[in-house]
């Protein structure tokens, strides 16, 4: 078996199937966004094996699948008291999106009567079929399938239950993986910008300043997850995330002090632009143009148009925020922080 054409045809069914549905954003995901997440938990995974002594070639297919069914979810169900519904295990259950088009995937889906299932799941019972399809051995299908069942910790495991689903380190880093990608770190910012800004314009007003400074709050209410992360690599990992976060609130509320210099130049400007391009955000994309773009642009704006040195002073500072930002953002969305 060439694996690496394995990898690649893995690849292109995840994102044939994430293309397969026509809406866009649904509660806290979007279109681009199921992709985007999926490869840098995939990355963060592999970074994680090698830290702790994991089969990284295992979590590299298990976190190219890890949510193959992901689109299927759609808004939270409530009960008649507004209240979200759970499953047993503790999982919130979402209304069903049905797709548009159809593929192997959605064949699979349906033959196995996966409908109401929790993605982690639908997704595990996939990928033992689509794996199933190569050349694996028998073994490697078996821990990919628990490793994609794992990515969710359902709430109250006996101890006997956590060990069984949790005795493999596989299992335990793609859960955490999962688990610090949406929520801790530059990576976690982005998602949070996206969707703030997003329901704050379906409201009709985005307010930079309030923004930046009720920060802390989001950052502080995540500290909880580091805590509970199962590996020690992943906890070190996540605190110098919760760190460099904190850090990141800092520069920003300190460029509220000289907010036109900033919001031209700064991490302020950044937060305005990723506003502007809210609707379905690419990650990768908008890191490209950031990079390529965005950052050449101020370069010469500095150069050129402020006239006072106290001005190109400022103004370079802030351009080199922004690169270390852009620099620590994709470090992170490559699994290397």
């Amino acid at each position: 078996m060439n694996y690496d054409q394995v990898l690649n045809e893995l690849e292109t069914l995840a994102t044939e199937t994430f293309s397969l549905w026509d809406h866009n954003r649904v509660g806290f995901q979007w279109r681009h966004y199921t992709w985007n997440h999926t490869m840098r938990v995939r990355a963060m995974s592999m970074e994680l094996g090698r830290r702790e002594g994991g089969d990284v070639k295992l979590l590299e297919v298990a976190g190219t699948l890890h949510d193959i069914t992901k689109r299927y979810d759609g808004v939270i169900l409530t009960d008649d008291n507004g209240k979200r519904i759970l499953d047993h295990n503790g999982f919130w259950l979402n209304e069903m999106l049905t797709p548009a088009r159809n593929n192997v995937v959605t064949e699979l889906y349906d033959k196995h009567n996966l409908h109401g299932k929790v993605h982690h799941e639908s997704g595990a019972v996939i990928t033992e079929n689509i794996l199933g399809m190569y050349d694996f051995e028998p073994a490697f299908v078996e821990a990919a399938t628990s490793v994609v069942l794992a990515h969710l910790k359902p709430m109250n495991l006996t101890a006997e239950d956590f060990k069984l689903l949790y005795g493999s380190i596989e299992n335990q880093i793609l859960y955490d993986a999962d688990t610090m990608d949406p929520n801790i770190g530059y990576t976690g910012f982005f998602r949070n910008i996206h969707i703030h800004a997003y329901f704050a314009l379906q409201r009709g007003n985005f307010d930079l300043e309030e923004y930046v400074r009720n920060l802390p709050r989001w950052i502080n209410s995540k500290q909880e997850f580091v805590d509970k992360l199962l590996t020690e690599s992943s906890r070190e990992v996540a605190q110098a995330r919760q760190d460099r976060n904190q850090q990141l609130f800092a520069q920003m509320v300190g460029e509220l002090e000289d907010m036109e210099i900033n919001r031209k130049y700064g991490l302020l400007g950044v937060i305005e632009y990723f506003v502007s391009e809210t609707e379905d955000p690419h990650f990768l994309n908008q890191l490209e143009y950031l990079k390529c773009e965005w950052l050449p642009l101020r370069k010469q704006w500095a150069a050129e148009e402020e006239n006072s040195a106290s001005e190109r002073e400022r103004a370079e500072a802030s351009i080199n925020r922004v690169s270390e930002f852009l620099t620590l953002l994709e470090q992170e969305g490559q699994g290397e922080i």
